[in-house]
């Protein structure tokens, strides 16, 4: 039995034996070369950047710096943040040959982030080529003016410097009543000036100022039940539950909490505001986040204004990227499982320090969202069907640096910080005013048939309750193209004009459609019908109802059907007659011949109301005008029962009595004779026209129906003449 076990072991001696001959038979500089490896891979495991830095730096002065050696190097110099040696060693890269696909978009993402756009757009090119299918690329590529608009309103916001920040990082503003909350590496806390390897500063710790408005004075490190040796920072202050969650490295009284590979990552923790022995608050016991887990990270907690949701960034598993958004619901005594933000919001990089305003807006940080350096600002409106699209807040609020934490005490005005130069040094956490979010549309107007684009057409906007916008920035480019600048809503109606061209009506989603790929399609006509189809009943337009265009033999050539506005429009060809039929389910139907036959060029106009299909339904007949004591059928009155004709041979199977009313003057039985009369000839009219016998009869009523509420010798000559009216009402459908 022992031999049986000591061969497997005796083999792998003799293996690990071999290699350390083959190594000690190295030259003493790539011995050397590969120890210098270790310590830096040592390093990085450390987040000791400077000194894997230091190791790869001597190792590029000396010419022994392999393609992965500047690879890491850049990496080195990224986190350290000194941006211009990390684009420096990238360039050296780029000209070895050897780089990777990966390498050209760490380069290109590295251009932008130093502010060389341009130059970045051609490197994303190049990155695009490599692997076409890689979105983050594409929506560089595909939108070449994406940094101009980015930047072009410096008045989108205003800001401020405060006067709590220090030389070191101050970050993650948040309000807890009347104080004014944020962690800082300044090293005055429990950790003290302890160097944090990474960027050799101290640990953050938190800290409070005074609120004072649009500034913050006076700034006080908290008390160590708060804070640890460790990091401490980006807190958030539950005011229903009266409690701060904060995030600290896994480090919880006395226990360093470590994941498998002995890292000591982030994780959540909250301690309640209690009542102390003598009444006045403090900090309780230390909890730990119901989902905190040493091997993942957990950190930038955020609780929404009515406390019923937890949102926080994190790289446990199952999330799009590096770090997500992700939120736990409130269950009363504990948080429920994470639900991810999911990918509309989340991105294959890094977001972070989540903050929800007004219950609807979820602001966050990125760096896999387009935008103009590392960490940009972003928002999204949240709706019952999850969040809208994303919108990068532009500059100033963004800028080359990195900027994030973004909070609001109120509608528009808040705090956040940035590594942007102006500031003490390092992140320094500004105030700022923010004006009302603005939409950037962007699209081409072509002709319906041959899709070529329409120059010179002119663009209105209407927001989504109907109005028009006032205030919106349009910008008409060659080709067709425009670029729209319009105040934020969740719906919009473009309404797009061009002579020649049918009025186009396109509705836009704010949070579903591709708001930079817009496009309009206008029909181009030389003849054409429109028209307006209205409720009889109310005079409101008409939506839903369908209207079709058909030619001379009766075959449909279109259909739309209307919306809010009632409006249709139709293409005709010249010399050609065509018929207009306009129905909706529980109406009358209606139609209307029109013809170009020996016209000009022009629109034929034609609106119609439809009345209800029921059953004792009463429809006033306007226009029906009859010579003084006479009952035959003037031409102006033909023309009004012509449209009757018209409806009832569209609704054969409906059947109704045509009546006729006077005005109360004259002997009661002269008025009901005149009006049968009347009524007759009506009829009579109208069956010679076509209409079945059977679909129609007639009723004279005199002055025993008036419409009018008014004693005879006291109705106004306007009452009279309401009262003279011919109606028809529907006796079966």
């Amino acid at each position: 039995m022992m031999t049986n076990t000591m061969r497997p072991y005796r083999a792998h001696f003799g293996v690990l034996l071999r290699s350390l001959i083959a190594v000690l038979l190295l030259p003493v500089s790539l011995q050397a070369q590969k120890l210098k490896e270790r310590i830096a891979d040592r390093a990085a495991e450390q987040f000791d950047y400077p000194h894997m830095a230091a190791v790869y730096e001597d190792m590029l002065l000396k010419g022994n710096a392999e393609p992965a050696d500047m690879r890491r190097l850049a990496l080195a110099y990224r986190k350290m943040g000194q941006p211009q040696k990390a684009e420096a060693t990238y360039l050296k890269l780029m000209g070895t040959g050897a780089q990777t696909p990966d390498d050209v978009f760490a380069y290109a993402e590295q251009l932008r982030a130093n502010g060389k756009y341009t130059e970045a757009l051609e490197w994303y090119g190049t990155y695009a080529t490599l692997r076409p299918e890689d979105a983050r690329a594409k929506a560089y590529v595909d939108n070449p003016r994406l940094f101009d608009r980015l930047m072009r309103d410096s008045a989108s916001a205003t800001i401020r410097t405060l006067p709590i920040n220090s030389p070191q990082a101050d970050l993650a503003p948040s309000i807890m009543e009347e104080l004014l909350l944020f962690a800082s590496a300044r090293g005055e806390g429990v950790g003290g000036s302890r160097p944090y390897p990474w960027d050799d500063q101290p640990y953050l710790n938190l800290y409070t100022a005074l609120w004072k408005g649009e500034t913050a004075e006076d700034p006080l490190v908290m008390r160590r039940e708060v804070n640890s040796r460790f990091h401490d920072g980006v807190a958030s202050f539950d005011s229903v539950a009266n409690r701060l969650y904060f995030t600290r490295n896994n480090y919880f009284y006395g226990t360093l909490d470590r994941n498998t590979k002995g890292e000591l990552n982030l994780a959540i923790f909250y301690s309640n505001v209690v009542t102390g022995e003598f009444g006045q608050p403090e900090w309780g016991n230390l909890v730990p986040f119901d989902h905190n887990d040493p091997d993942v990270n957990l950190g930038h907690p955020s609780v929404s204004p009515d406390g019923k949701k937890l949102f926080f960034a994190s790289d446990r598993a199952g999330g799009q990227g590096g770090t997500d958004i992700w939120y736990c619901e409130n269950l009363g005594n504990q948080w429920g499982a994470p639900i991810n933000m999911g990918p509309q919001v989340n991105s294959t990089g890094n977001e972070l320090y989540p903050y929800l305003h007004r219950d609807s807006t979820l602001y966050f940080v990125s760096t896999g969202h387009p935008g103009l350096g590392g960490y940009d600002i972003f928002y999204s409106r949240l709706s019952k069907a999850g969040p809208g699209k994303v919108f990068n807040l532009g500059y100033p609020m963004n800028t080359r640096y990195n900027d994030h934490g973004l909070i609001f005490f109120n509608d528009t005005t808040g705090f956040f910080a940035s590594d942007r130069p102006g500031g003490k040094g390092s992140d320094d956490i500004y105030g700022c005013t923010i004006r009302p979010p603005t939409v950037y549309l962007a699209g081409i107007v072509i002709d319906k048939d041959t899709r070529q684009p329409i120059e010179g057409a002119t663009i209105q906007m209407k927001d989504d309750n109907g109005k028009f916008i006032d205030r919106f920035k349009v910008e008409s480019e060659p080709g067709g193209k425009f670029r729209i600048e319009v105040p934020y809503h969740d719906k919009y109606l473009l309404i797009a004009n061009r002579n020649g061209y049918f009025q186009k009506e396109q509705p836009i989603r704010t949070n579903e459609d591709a708001l930079e790929e817009i496009v309009v399609e206008m029909q181009k006509y030389d003849y054409a019908a429109d028209g307006v189809v209205y409720n009889g009943n109310t005079n409101l337009p008409m939506e839903g109802a369908v209207v079709l265009l058909v030619d001379g033999t009766d075959a449909e050539l279109e259909r739309i059907t209307t919306d809010g506005t009632g409006k249709y429009a139709f293409a005709l060809k010249p010399e050609s007659d065509y018929r207009i039929k306009v129905e909706k389910e529980g109406f009358f139907k209606q139609s209307a011949k029109v013809s170009t036959k020996g016209k000009p060029n022009g629109v034929i106009t034609t609106d119609f109301k439809l009345f209800p299909l029921e059953v004792d339904q009463v429809v006033r007949l306007e226009n029906i005008f009859y010579d003084y004591n006479k009952w035959n059928i003037r031409p102006d009155a033909a023309v009004e029962l012509d449209k009757l004709v018209a409806t009832l041979l569209d609704n054969p199977t409906v059947k109704i009595e045509l009546s006729s009313h006077t005005d109360c003057r004259g002997k009661d039985a002269y008025n009901m004779k005149l009006s049968e009369k009347r009524a007759k000839s009506a009829v009579d009219y109208i069956i010679s026209k076509g209409v079945p016998k059977g679909n129609i009869t007639s009723k004279g009523y005199g002055e025993s129906q008036p419409s009018e509420n008014c004693a005879c010798d006291q109705c106004s000559d306007d009452q009279h003449q309401r009262n003279r009216r011919t109606e028809f009402k529907v006796l079966s459908k």
